[in-house]
């Protein structure tokens, strides 16, 4: 590879992680590598052979951000940002990577994978995938990306085959969510529907009925030109901002969001993304979740 010819390349924007994680919410990796990784659990009977089988394996924080370090690194994605956030007396780990590809084609649009993990049995060590656009970094997850792994015996020799299985993916989150944006770019709409589908929306659980009011005042005065164009992208982003400071929130927000304004303007996921990943592994196998 010519090195003087990569030094002239001016390098790819990025997404400001703690905007779109809240800076309250943020912590140091030395904060969480320091956080104590809770005892295995065993199983009170033992099984043919005499022994105890373990029945809750839990993993720490830090191991899954090393592991997805290491996954993106071997990958050849760059990993141009990461945020670390902690919740439930540190129980709840959430973290947020912005990644860029030399693959990946110019975009207005950075890509976020997030990495989740928990010590009290809530919800399986997992990944999402997300997005934001650069100009205001409003965050927003997908379903196209989605892979977990509960926290039982064999959770360490899986989690890798996981993490990889969830960034081999992204490829096609990239061209998937580009092919939603350009859908919801090109459907105009009024107040009327704007108004119906901020309703419609926070029904299906994108958001809290205290945030209405919120949704609707960025929809009529966006803090960003780019959104002042009335089409289904601006109320979209309208969404978004005031998404930003809830990460444990946002992946189920993120999805029910899509699943309103995908049927509004008639776009399917599936046509663009080959095998969308919303799964589950379980003991080496993926099964639906």
């Amino acid at each position: 590879m010519n090195t003087e010819e990569n030094n002239n390349i001016a390098p790819r924007k990025s997404v400001n992680l703690s905007i779109c994680g809240g800076n309250h919410s943020l912590v140091s990796i030395e904060q969480v590598a320091s956080v104590p990784t809770p005892p295995v659990e065993y199983r009170k009977k033992e099984n043919a052979q005499g022994v105890r089988n373990i029945s809750y394996q839990p993993v720490a924080h830090h191991d899954v951000v090393n592991r997805t370090r290491d996954s993106l690194a071997k990958g050849g994605f760059t990993i141009q940002d990461e945020v670390h956030s902690l919740a439930r007396d540190d129980k709840h780990y959430f973290g947020l990577f912005a990644v860029d590809h030399p693959n990946r084609v110019a975009t207005d649009r950075g890509c976020v994978v997030g990495v989740r993990n928990s010590h009290d049995k809530t919800f399986p060590a997992g990944l999402c995938a997300g997005d934001a656009p650069f100009v205001c970094d409003n965050l927003i997850f997908t379903n196209t990306i989605k892979l977990a792994r509960r926290h039982t015996r064999n959770i360490l020799q899986d989690l890798d085959f996981t993490i990889n299985r969830a960034l081999g993916k992204l490829f096609g989150f990239w061209h998937g969510q580009d092919a939603r944006i350009e859908a919801y770019k090109n459907r105009t709409i009024g107040e009327v529907y704007a108004h119906d589908l901020i309703i419609r929306a926070t029904k299906a659980g994108a958001l809290p009925k205290s945030k209405i009011i919120d949704v609707v005042n960025q929809w009529e005065s966006s803090d960003h030109p780019e959104f002042w164009d009335r089409n289904v992208n601006s109320l979209y982003n309208a969404f978004t901002e005031v998404y930003k400071g809830n990460l444990v929130q946002l992946p189920n927000r993120s999805d029910a969001l899509h699943s309103v304004f995908d049927n509004f303007v008639d776009f399917k996921i599936d046509d663009h993304v080959e095998n969308t990943l919303d799964m589950e592994v379980v003991e080496g196998e993926l099964v639906e979740v």
